[in-house]
């Protein structure tokens, strides 16, 4: 996978790249973030893997789970609250589904599923994020169109999933996406990545070569 940033208009294009297909985040000019998946093979493939070998990316979809699952939204704050206060916001999130919270976590399945701010629920394009053994699986979906609705953007080549700033379904959990945003836009580029390992990296590798000798 390569990692493409390009500045843009309204901010840094970010693009992890596989053979026929690419992960596109960007800031748009209505001040939202946005998801896209494109794939020149039409609709045969619309997920996208991320894996520990390219760590920084890894470790920024890590840092994603452990905020939802912890309700860190506010730690751009620097707020610091108790382990007992923690899960006393976990529960009142849980049994009141606060911010759609059970819609968007699953912790049992590892699953986060994000249906696109873009319309109405029922027709939204929809992402899931799930975490497996050592990689992140993302899905992107295409819902049944219903007469009535505003139709999600999509095409056969493309599924978009947006992230409001105001008036999301998920509000506030919107913020941790936009955090993850900002934190990607920190690590190196196709230019660079991959030239330099980090600690975490060289222990993940020795780990994995000490399991194929035994």
């Amino acid at each position: 996978m390569k990692v493409v940033k390009q500045d843009s208009e309204f901010g840094i294009d970010i693009f992890f790249k596989e053979e026929n297909k690419y992960l596109a985040i960007t800031y748009g000019g209505n001040l939202d973030l946005y998801w896209i998946i494109y794939s020149e093979e039409v609709n045969k493939d619309n997920n996208f893997v991320i894996t520990k070998e390219n760590y920084e990316v890894y470790r920024l979809f890590e840092q994603l789970f452990n905020d939802i699952d912890d309700i860190n939204i506010y730690k751009y704050q620097n707020h610091q609250f108790s382990s007992n206060f923690k899960k006393a916001q976990k529960e009142k999130y849980r049994k009141s589904n606060t911010s759609n919270y059970n819609v968007l976590y699953n912790e049992k399945e590892k699953l986060i599923t994000w249906y696109s701010d873009e319309t109405a629920f029922c027709v939204a394009n929809v992402l899931k994020i799930k975490k497996e053994d050592e990689i992140f699986k993302l899905e992107f979906f295409i819902q049944p169109y219903i007469d009535g609705y505003d139709r999600d953007f999509n095409s056969l080549h493309h599924i978009p999933i947006r992230f409001r700033n105001s008036g999301s379904f998920y509000n506030p959990f919107n913020v941790v996406f936009m955090r993850m945003y900002s934190n990607m836009k920190e690590i190196d580029d196709v230019n660079d990545y991959g030239h330099q390992i980090h600690m975490e990296e060289y222990l993940y590798s020795q780990s994995k070569i000490k399991k194929l000798t035994k």
